[in-house]
């Protein structure tokens, strides 16, 4: 076997391990600040799980669209697909652009706003109607290095939320331990040159008391590739929550999931479960606060859990 072939072995083997040791070295999973009451959501009973068939096995994003639906993109294609939760089954597409690693999508009124992971933000207007659906594609200074997975709406600002699951910066060297969450104005159609928002690993770390063997792991990991970088929490999608206006951070990299208050403090951290949560990689909210999160397939079927809001 290669030294590329030894390196994913090991690779994989620390993060499998990092994911155990901490649900195994503590029994409690989920942290809560002390001015944070209490995690909304049954995380680990689900009030209704689907199984998605084969064009949504690389399911990236989600956004809802109605009672009983959702819009939602994989990291292949350039559609959008309007999946049924009730019926269980996609009930219409959308073409929009090309093939390509498509990560996040937002529904804001009528316009679709889909992220792909070399920070290009496309506009997907009279999505609708076939005859005349069109896609605007715009530029940020954020590039594949950043490898940009998160896309949220904030109304507050009328802004989209990028969030970077690799590099923090767009400049070299800059916010390192840290994972970046950018603005974008819908109206100026610009990228902030600064994060809105920077979650701290080594906070996360301290939080969730990782113990020297696993930061020994995580430094290991960083020389064996260094393009995947800290692996405590990467960012793969993010949403806003609808009645408490809180940031929920979800990484499959790291299983965690991170609710943040408007200030970017963190409130809570979940561990999610390895059995439930295979690849989390989307997450959206009903305006009633019903929660969505999907998991990407990896060589099974994809699955789009669904949570009530215990207010």
């Amino acid at each position: 076997m290669n030294k590329t072939f030894h390196a994913l072995i090991s690779m994989f083997g620390i993060v499998f391990f990092l994911e155990a040791c901490a649900q195994k070295k503590d029994q409690k999973m989920i942290y809560l600040s002390d001015t944070y009451d209490k995690f909304p959501y049954d995380i680990y009973e689900p009030d209704k799980k689907c199984e998605l068939k084969d064009d949504l096995r690389e399911i990236s994003g989600l956004t809802y669209y109605s009672e009983n639906s959702i819009l939602c993109v994989n990291d292949e294609e350039g559609i959008i697909y309007k999946y049924n939760h009730k019926k269980k089954e996609v009930t219409k597409k959308y073409h929009f652009d090309y093939p390509g690693d498509y990560e996040g999508i937002e529904l804001i009124d009528s316009v679709v706003y889909v992220l792909r992971s070399d920070g290009k933000i496309f506009k997907v207007d009279h999505f609708k109607d076939k005859s005349r659906i069109s896609s605007e594609k715009n530029s940020t200074q954020l590039h594949a290095g950043n490898d940009t997975e998160g896309l949220a709406y904030d109304p507050k600002t009328n802004s989209l939320l990028v969030a970077c699951k690799g590099k923090p910066s767009i400049e070299k060297q800059k916010y390192h331990g840290k994972r970046a969450i950018y603005e974008y104005s819908i109206q100026k159609k610009k990228l902030s040159n600064e994060p809105k928002y920077l979650i701290d690993q080594e906070q996360i770390r301290k939080i969730l008391e990782f113990d020297s063997y696993s930061n020994f792991s995580v430094k290991l990991l960083e020389k064996i590739n260094p393009s995947e970088g800290d692996i405590t929490f990467q960012p793969s999608a993010i949403a806003i929550h609808p009645i408490t206006k809180n940031l929920y951070v979800l990484a499959s990299v790291g299983k965690l999931l991170l609710v943040l208050n408007p200030k970017g403090e963190v409130k809570t951290i979940v561990k999610l479960k390895r059995k439930i949560f295979r690849q989390p990689e989307g997450i959206c909210f009903a305006p009633d606060g019903t929660m969505f999160i999907s998991n990407e397939g990896r060589g099974k079927k994809a699955i789009l859990l669904k949570y009530s809001y215990k207010q």
